[in-house]
């Protein structure tokens, strides 16, 4: 009596090529990005700075706002304030 064979081959080959086309976006990622490893940490740092950059914009044309409101109203809302909710 003859048993059959246990391995399943077309499942192995197909895991092998899985396995090899995460190798080559791995490689070509490398090759995008090169020698900047820290590439998420730039682009992270650029996008940090352009909204510090906003925030002082907004806190400057608030100031040019409130300065031609008449004394006594002050409708400005502040930026850097937070907001504290709780649900009931």
């Amino acid at each position: 009596m003859e048993q059959k064979n246990p391995h399943n081959y077309r499942t192995v080959g197909y895991s092998m090529i899985l396995v090899s086309a995460s190798l080559v976006v791995i490689a070509l990622l490398y090759l995008a990005i090169g020698d900047d490893v820290l590439y998420s940490d730039r682009v992270s740092k650029e996008k940090q700075f352009e909204y510090k950059k906003f925030l002082e914009d907004m806190k400057l044309k608030q100031a040019e706002e409130t300065s031609q409101i008449p004394q006594g109203k002050n409708l400005s809302v502040d930026l850097s304030e937070e907001m504290q909710v709780s649900n009931p």
